[in-house]
């Protein structure tokens, strides 16, 4: 029954479009920002590229040298097995409506059997079940940043630590299976899942007195769960790991009560009666408002657990002490390395350089407040289901606080129905800022693919290339340029700053479109058969003399877009 809810609410609000795997658009546009774009180049690449290992590595990402398809956020565990039946898919094939639905429905199937184990009335624990598939956290991250959906692996790993019995070594079979379905959908889940693990081996050797059973486990888990990232392709950026901005995408002290989410068309209030709340930098990554119908639930449960039996907080505190310290740890680093209230800095956490390095391979620190978040939610369903004795009663007082939810929480929830039920591409959200061109698609299919020639570490044109490198993926081409969220930086420096691989092996990229900041190598190009040069879109191209005067004058007569004879006045220092 929480499948079946959390099914009908993807429905509720996207409807059966995404589901329809023909169906690219609203992927292929992008939706809040240009990410779902970047996951959907990836797959298209990797998808096209030769079979290689680690299985998750395509060819044609970031080529020659490839890259993984966890850092373009494509959803390695679903990548690797559509790639598998590409042969008898359509051409066009999109997998992320298909995986954001199943999203919905394990996390209100876990909702529904996470409140099962306090609560025997089916229709409280349907209750249960939709009030995690509405939580403003997943419906926030869902088609803007995909993997970022599956929050089902932390309701499911919070099942299986509430449920399982200590001084058993089946009950850490969940936890083995959750921890590497983790690192196959987006490293991110690990120390969620990996806490939760960790807080029922701590109450196992404390409270079971296992003095190394537990620990067994958690390391046998760590090796599972890396020999199956590396088999993904989880590691491949090799060197780095980390990115900018730990910090400063980072958890607000009023995160949990401020309904401000990235901006989308028209609205950026999750909320129909809280205003907005001020934070520092990035933290509305951070994002994890908990609706007014939560809020004033938990304030319920608190209230009535107080005033009926506070023996039981003392209980709990007892038994779960694992799954608090965890969530406290978890917060704390969600934090980054300084609290903040609101646009007020409270203090700073000093921690060693080294140590920020190592935090920075999870830099959007603010996502880990989820764990709270959603313990948050649990406890308002469990502190009203035990204080009511009649279940009719405690159903019908969640019923309200769901309704409330619900109000708090519809501008959002309308808002995004009517976007995604009259999609189009009048009313997209993302512009494409490069490759709208015809002579993009036309010339892509004539080359072997894309070699982007600049001087600096990050991609020439940004969210540009995303376009490029989904029309390169379109037509089975490779494309050099990084687009992904990790590389490895040595490989970077050969591919893109020296320029080396091009000039030494000009043979094989010869049949190349060649992107360019300057035309200081325009010689060199052009004496290797590369004689054609173009303004397209306001980016300079040089290329093979593929195209006759009479096409160049049908592209020149479409606009944006210039034949380049006299290349001095391109030529930068």
């Amino acid at each position: 029954m929480g499948g079946l809810i959390g099914f009908l609410v993807f429905l509720l609000i996207y409807g059966f479009a995404p589901l329809n795997p023909v169906n690219e658009q609203f992927v292929l546009t992008g939706y809040l920002e240009k990410d779902v774009a970047q996951h959907y180049a990836g797959w298209k690449l990797y998808r096209n590229s030769p079979w290689s290992f680690p299985l998750g590595v395509g060819e044609y990402i970031e080529a020659p040298y490839g890259n993984s398809v966890s850092y373009t956020d494509s959803i390695p565990l679903f990548a690797i097995f559509f790639k598998a039946l590409s042969p008898v898919l359509p051409h066009t094939f999109q997998y992320f409506g298909i995986f954001v639905a199943l999203c919905f429905i394990l996390q209100g199937a876990f909702g529904a059997l996470l409140v099962s184990l306090f609560s025997d009335c089916i229709f409280f624990c349907g209750l249960g079940g939709a009030m995690f598939s509405f939580a403003p956290v997943l419906i926030e991250r869902a088609f803007r940043h995909c993997a970022l959906t599956a929050q089902f692996l932390i309701i499911a790993a919070l099942y299986y630590y509430f449920r399982s019995k200590k001084n058993c070594c089946k009950s850490y079979i969940p936890f083995y299976i959750i921890n590497a379905l983790a690192i196959t959908i987006h490293p991110y889940f690990l120390p969620f899942t990996f806490a939760i693990m960790f807080a029922f081996a701590l109450e196992d050797f404390f409270l079971a007195k296992n003095l190394w059973k537990p620990w067994a486990h958690i390391v046998l888990s760590i090796a599972v769960t890396l020999a199956v990232g590396y088999v993904s392709g989880a590691f491949f950026s090799g060197d780095i790991l980390a990115a900018t901005g730990y910090g400063y995408f980072s958890l607000n002290l009023n995160s949990f009560i401020n309904p401000v989410s990235v901006e989308f068309t028209g609205e950026n209030n999750w909320s129909a009666i809280l205003g907005d709340r001020p934070y520092f930098g990035g933290q509305i990554e951070g994002f994890n408002y908990l609706g007014i119908g939560v809020i004033l639930a938990f304030a319920a449960s608190i209230i009535f657990t107080l005033i009926k039996n506070s023996d039981s907080v003392i209980y709990f505190i007892k038994n779960r002490f694992g799954i608090i310290f965890s969530a406290l740890c978890l917060t704390v680093f969600a934090f980054g390395d300084a609290v903040y209230y609101g646009g007020l800095k409270l203090f700073d956490i000093p921690y060693p350089d080294a140590l920020k390095q190592i935090f920075g391979m999870f830099r959007a620190t603010g996502r880990f407040g989820y764990l709270l978040h959603y313990l948050i939610i649990l406890f308002a369903l469990y502190g009203i289901s035990r204080f009511f004795t009649s279940k009719k009663i405690a159903f019908a007082v969640m019923t309200v606080f769901f309704a409330v939810q619900l109000f708090d929480i519809s501008g959002v929830l309308i808002e995004k129905h009517n976007y995604f039920y009259n999609f189009s591409e009048d009313n997209r959200q993302c512009e494409t800022l490069i490759a709208q061109h015809p002579f993009w698609a036309d010339a892509v299919q004539k080359v072997d693919g894309i070699v982007e020639i600049c001087n600096i570490h990050q991609p020439l044109f940004g969210n540009g290339m995303i376009d490029l490198a989904s029309v390169c993926g379109e037509y089975g081409k490779e494309i050099n340029s990084n687009f992904c969220a990790r590389f490895n930086y040595v490989q970077r420096q050969k591919r893109v700053e020296t320029h080396n691989y091009i000039f030494r092996e000009l043979g094989e990229c010869r049949n190349h479109l060649f992107i360019m900041d300057n035309l200081n190598n325009a010689q060199k190009i052009l004496e290797n058969g590369i004689s054609q040069a173009f303004v397209v879109d306001g980016q300079l191209v040089m290329m093979p003399a593929l195209y006759s005067e009479a096409e160049i004058a049908e592209f020149e007569a479409m606009g944006n877009f210039e034949y380049v004879t006299d290349y001095s006045a391109y030529i930068t220092e």
